[in-house]
């Protein structure tokens, strides 16, 4: 009897792992026959992107045309977002399921945390991004998009002016507030900033806050995180005091907080001011806009000349988890990614975040900027690490200091709202 049983349940055993393996096989044979179903070439089919960054070179007709090479009954819908609250857009259609297949975006690890993103791990373009594009998009050991360009800032100046006001880029911040003083005097304003368009000021403030906040400890917000320095401590006081030294001595122009970025960046090519604390972007803007405009670069530097420059990961791209098209997404995706794709999109624009892709720069400034990246230690953006509470506190004490008034509460308030929110930071 004994025997029987052991025979019976070998019998049993053999039966169901013979199902099993045919139920794994005919499974597998279903998801290749769904693959090559959803890969059929001829088939007319909508894909849709939503972005917010204008396309100056052509990028995304030049993908298109790869697309609809394989895909020539393909629809390529380009949703293009306000600037100004695509983060919210984006963020609200997700929650509601009615996300692009494809989404430029900056919050790939908030995005991948909730479940909104494909992982592309396996995707080969992700082995040719930089190492602090790799990090950006990262979470939890996946990769879940791609960084298109790397962002800096610095001061961009009219070389105009400085020809005529006999002016040199300065080699310490002394130099860079008596260079300043001598451009007011000139009659013109030194910095144009267009602050009613508020993430403007991060643009001013950003390259003077990385070496304040990373010369003398590249880790400083981690330590913050670990309890080990606080956001009222010496580090962002010295920037917010820079920031207040340029304020208060009129070194902006009068109605900064007025004007946007477009009007500010207008007044810059029209020569009533003489520098611009911005971003990498902006020879491309500029171009975009005269043809016969002399800008240069320089990066700040401290009291002793030292430099930190903050360059980080600025678009990101990735798929919508959710959808219908999972095969087709990857194929424009890989396109998007592609390095003569990118080199396209990167002309005169961006700094790319891809190490294989050569971008040509026929404004000066930017070969400026590419030296300076080079010559410089860098530095995630400061405030990366801190809380979106913390944050906006910092943005609250800028505010002040540019309407006039001295710094009050605003850092202290910031270490509170700092360790309050502390479980919401994604970090990986």
């Amino acid at each position: 009897m004994r025997k029987w049983i052991i025979v019976l349940t070998a019998l049993c055993l053999s039966i169901t792992t013979a199902g099993c393996s045919k139920e794994t096989k005919q499974s597998s044979r279903a998801d290749e026959q769904a693959q090559m179903q959803e890969d059929r070439t001829d088939e007319s089919f909508t894909l849709r992107v939503s972005y917010w960054a204008q396309d100056k070179n052509g990028y995304f007709d030049e993908v298109e045309k790869l697309f609809k090479t394989k895909y020539p009954n393909a629809t390529i819908k380009w949703d293009k977002l306000d600037e100004k609250n695509f983060s919210e857009v984006t963020e609200n259609q997700l929650k509601s399921g009615q996300a692009a297949d494809i989404l430029f975006n900056q919050k790939i690890k908030e995005y991948a945390k909730a479940g909104y993103l494909m992982d592309l791990s396996d995707q080969p373009w992700t082995e040719r991004m930089i190492d602090s594009a790799k990090q950006t998009v990262a979470y939890k050991g996946k990769t879940y998009g791609a960084a298109l360009d790397v962002s800096t800032f610095g001061a961009y100046y009219n070389k105009t002016i400085f020809d005529r006001l006999q002016l040199q880029p300065p080699k310490t911040w002394d130099e860079f507030i008596a260079l300043c003083g001598k451009i007011k005097e000139s009659g013109i304003s030194p910095i144009l900033g267009g602050f009613k368009d508020s993430w403007t000021i991060q643009g001013a403030y950003l390259p003077i806050a990385a070496t304040s906040e990373f010369l003398q400890n590249p880790n400083f917000e981690w330590d913050v995180y670990e309890g080990k320095a606080k956001i009222d401590g010496p580090e962002v006081n010295n920037a917010m005091q820079k920031f207040q030294e340029l304020a208060h001595n009129g070194f902006f122009n009068p109605d900064a907080l007025q004007i946007g970025y477009d009007e500010s960046t207008q007044q810059f090519i029209d020569g009533k001011g003489a520098m611009q604390l911005m971003g990498s972007w902006t020879p491309g803007v500029v171009d975009s806009k005269t043809s016969d405009f002399k800008i240069g670069f320089f990066a700040l530097p401290d009291q002793n000349g030292k430099t930190v420059m903050a360059a980080a990961p600025d678009k990101q791209v990735s798929i919508n988890a959710k959808t219908l098209h999972p095969v087709r997404a990857k194929y424009l995706l890989s396109l998007l990614l592609d390095k003569d794709m990118l080199a396209i999109y990167s002309k005169n624009v961006a700094l790319s975040a891809f190490k294989d892709v050569i971008a040509e720069y026929t404004n000066p400034a930017m070969k400026d900027v590419q030296k300076a990246l080079q010559l410089y230690p860098t530095s995630i953006n400061p405030g990366h690490l801190f809380t979106n509470s913390a944050n906006d506190s910092i943005n609250a004490a800028l505010i002040h200091i540019l309407s006039g008034k001295e710094l009050q509460n605003e850092l202290k308030e910031a270490d509170v709202n700092y360790i309050r929110d502390k479980a919401t930071l994604i970090l990986d």
